[in-house]
């Protein structure tokens, strides 16, 4: 699993495969394949043909709610006693190594999708929200072989008419759960032994119940 770029990759893999109608062909039965891009490409990798759909990434966060201490085994990272830089922890009793807990974060899209023509509009609109990103159990499969939750936040209806010209946009906001594996982290040892002279509870602002000790100094095993 690469953060991030693969759920960048697993996202567009997604949307590719959309179709729409075009009623100016030559027959009703003639379609048109919906480009997806990442947002402000290069310009020379990029053809602006209508329809298209541009990916946004536009916020990371951590999610709180689906947070864990402690170690763990998750199976689709690779092997921690191959990897010195997973933090890894072998147990002797279990003969298994375990890593800390992953740091769960959201990772926040913004879906935009692109057409001239009102048809092709609300096709695209009906294929996200019934085949691609419905608004619920909607899910993203990256390169890792896990299945991740991917939550549609909102959808904006963005039309314009720019040079005379209409322009259909609608904006999807969605939301990828993720992780971050933890590479570094800091053990707190717990202090056998203190130093240093009392301080009655009375002589400490704000506490009045119960003593109050002044360390000086500390050990560390």
């Amino acid at each position: 699993m690469t953060f991030l770029i693969s759920e960048d990759e697993a996202l567009r893999n997604l949307l590719l495969g959309m179709t729409v109608v075009d009623q100016k062909a030559n027959n009703n039965n003639t379609s048109r394949s919906v480009k997806v891009y990442f947002g402000q490409p290069d310009q020379e990798i990029r053809e602006q043909s209508y329809p298209y759909i541009t990916i946004d990434m536009i916020d990371i966060a951590e999610d709180p709610a689906r947070a864990h201490r402690g170690f763990a085994q998750p199976s689709y990272l690779p092997d921690p006693s191959t990897d010195p830089s997973s933090n890894a922890v072998y147990n002797e009793e279990t003969s298994s190594w375990y890593i800390p807990w992953p740091i769960p974060v959201n990772i926040d899209y913004q879906v935009t999708t692109y057409s001239r023509q009102p048809r092709h509009d609300r096709q695209i609109l009906g294929q996200m929200l019934s085949n691609k990103i419905p608004m619920r159990f909607a899910v993203l499969e990256p390169d890792d072989g896990t299945v991740r939750r991917l939550d549609l936040l909102d959808v904006s209806k963005r039309d314009v008419t720019e040079q005379g010209k209409r322009l259909f946009v609608n904006a999807f906001t969605v939301r990828v759960s993720s992780e971050i594996t933890s590479q570094t982290y800091t053990q707190v040892y717990k202090t056998l032994k203190v130093i240093g002279n009392g301080t009655a509870g009375s002589f400490v602002q704000g506490q009045t119940a119960y003593p109050y000790t002044a360390v000086d100094s500390w050990t560390n095993p």
